[in-house]
């Protein structure tokens, strides 16, 4: 297995584990990352998921030495397991950080920006470089991109194929925190505990707003919302949330 799991105290972390490599991802690696996200989807006591990577690097993307003498069957299974792989990091309703150190290249950038939050290291080189290989973008990367950015910004980037620094990417929006390398698993971890402790089905609802969003008008929004608070009052983290307000006591949500 090249993608390690680990569950503490509401948080699963995912580890890309290919250092040799850099984490490049391989085939049998995507369905291994599916499954991972599948089971912290499926896990209730999992709060919050942290993707990452060993050795001092997030991933340096799909793994090149799979993609010669690809005939088309090939090509579009590759496509297929890359495609589940993206919607399983994206569809995961619990909030997902990605700790993000050193490369973090091609579909492995795909996968930073589909998680929620990304914390970046100074000095982290991130990069789309699918120009330079005689491709276009995968993994949902212009998508993605232009969620963030203008479209020309988003266009100079995947066009250029350069390296955006975990610096520019926090200026840029694209990193919520850019902090020095050393200090990226702390910082991960500091978030995932303050989400591990919150109210786990809010967060999840939230986050299908955020979805949602984009495609919607504001009167479908409120509409939305309507629906969902309307069940969110028989959470028993709705009960314990104002119950703890009038007692003026600290709340205790068990994500339920």
């Amino acid at each position: 297995m090249s993608v390690d799991w680990a569950y503490e105290d509401g948080v699963a972390t995912i580890t890309i584990n290919r250092p040799d490599r850099k984490n490049a991802i391989t085939l049998a690696m995507r369905t291994e990352i599916e499954a991972a996200f599948l089971k912290a989807q499926d896990d209730p006591a999992v709060r919050v998921v942290v993707l990452t990577g060993a050795g001092g690097n997030f991933s340096a993307g799909a793994d090149v030495t799979e993609l010669t003498g690809l005939g088309m069957n090939a090509a579009l299974l590759r496509m297929r397991h890359l495609h589940r792989m993206a919607r399983a990091v994206a569809n995961t309703h619990k909030p997902v950080i990605a700790a993000v150190r050193g490369v973090c290249v091609g579909m492995s950038w795909a996968l930073a920006l589909a998680s929620d939050i990304v914390v970046a290291a100074e000095d982290a080189r991130f990069q789309f470089a699918f120009r330079h290989i005689g491709l276009a973008p995968d993994g949902g990367a212009a998508f993605l991109l232009t969620r963030y950015l203008s479209i020309q910004k988003a266009k100079e980037i995947i066009y250029s194929g350069r390296f955006v620094s975990g610096a520019e990417a926090h200026a840029l929006g694209l990193a919520l925190y850019a902090v020095p390398s050393e200090n990226v698993p702390a910082k991960a971890a500091e978030l995932a505990r303050s989400f591990a402790e919150a109210p786990t089905i809010a967060l999840s609802m939230a986050k299908r707003q955020f979805e949602a969003a984009p495609g919607q008008t504001y009167s479908e929004a409120l509409e939305f919302e309507s629906a969902m608070q309307t069940l969110m009052v028989y959470t028993d983290d709705f009960k314990e949330g104002t119950l703890s307000f009038k007692e003026k006591r600290k709340t205790r949500f068990t994500g339920n």
